[in-house]
């Protein structure tokens, strides 16, 4: 834990002269905690931008999982019927490994013993996972599903601060938090397939298994470090640049080179109004970055958006190796 003097120290020295690693060495033991320190810094710094926040629409899906016909268009699953005969019935079958990068990296004899109580699952977009202060009673392990965390004030503005893909879990406050309550929003951002685990299975196989902690461990910092990184880009990075960031953070996610965004959907994600994404968005296009339509955003030229993109990017990627993308 944080000594008295270390805390108060921390929180009298700017976030910009910070240094990263000492912000790491001192919260790397405090992933809950960490998310409270540095939410005031993200939701000040998203307020400052010349853009208003949006409102957030969309908030009374069922926090259930349940098991629906599903179509599937360039690697997108969704369960709407219309424009039928531009998809195709798909039947979700079951691998026998896994592309979530956490439980490929576990050693093979305690892959066996997870593989029982792993669920496969279908994600579908804009699904809530978890609502702020759910009972967080499954752990995830996105495979081809991306997955934002949101944090959601009363008056209806929301900040992204995390996204989550095959390179993480979803759920880990319910092994580090005593509540096992959700402390933030979690919603499909990109359909696709995941893992699911019983927290309470995992919280005793965490204990146990010194592998399943090593390769935990790994994932906490790069989510530390995207918690940060984030507070740094909001508060100096240009709209624009922050979009192809977070544009080239879903693809290393989920592998596809059209993801299923809408402009509103990239607005509330980055706390900015609809025109601001589709004026941004029709200057890409135009430099030939990008193609989008209705639903879908086609990355036409990678190498231009990264460097359109600001060093966050660059700063993230870095820390998250085997990236199969780019």
């Amino acid at each position: 834990m944080l000594k008295g003097d270390e805390k108060g120290a921390l929180a009298r020295v700017p976030f910009s002269i910070l240094s990263k690693n000492r912000v790491f060495d001192l919260l790397k033991n405090e992933f809950i905690t960490l998310g409270c320190f540095l939410m005031p810094l993200i939701l000040r710094s998203v307020s400052h931008k010349g853009d208003k926040q949006m409102t957030f629409g969309g908030m009374t899906q069922a926090n259930t999982t349940q098991r629906h016909e599903y179509f599937e268009s360039n690697g997108v699953f969704s369960r709407n019927r219309e424009n039928s005969n531009k998809l195709f019935r798909r039947t979700a079958t079951v691998k026998a490994g896994t592309e979530n990068m956490i439980l490929n990296a576990l050693p093979g004899e305690l892959r066996d013993a997870l593989a029982p109580s792993l669920r496969p699952v279908i994600l579908t977009k804009e699904q809530f996972l978890y609502q702020e202060d759910d009972r967080l009673d499954f752990v995830y392990f996105p495979e081809s599903a991306v997955v934002s965390e949101f944090k959601i004030l009363e008056d209806g503005r929301m900040v992204e601060i995390a996204v989550t893909g095959k390179e993480g879990a979803v759920g880990l406050s319910s092994v580090y938090s005593e509540s096992h309550l959700a402390p933030n929003f979690t919603q499909v951002s990109q359909a696709g397939t995941a893992k699911k685990l019983d927290a309470r299975t995992f919280e005793r196989l965490l204990r146990s298994n010194e592998g399943l902690r090593h390769e935990l461990s790994r994932f906490v910092d790069m989510y530390i470090r995207q918690i940060s990184q984030k507070a740094i880009c909001n508060m100096y990075h240009s709209v624009k640049e922050r979009l192809c960031t977070w544009l080239l953070m879903i693809q290393d996610r989920c592998g596809r080179n059209t993801l299923n965004l809408t402009h509103e959907q990239i607005a509330r994600t980055l706390g900015v109004y609809r025109p601001s994404v589709t004026c941004i968005a029709q200057d890409l296009r135009r430099d030939k970055l990008i193609t989008y339509s209705r639903g879908g955003i086609s990355i036409c030229d990678r190498r231009g958006i990264q460097d359109t993109a600001c060093t966050c990017y660059s700063e993230l990627r870095s820390a998250t190796p085997n990236w199969t993308v780019g």
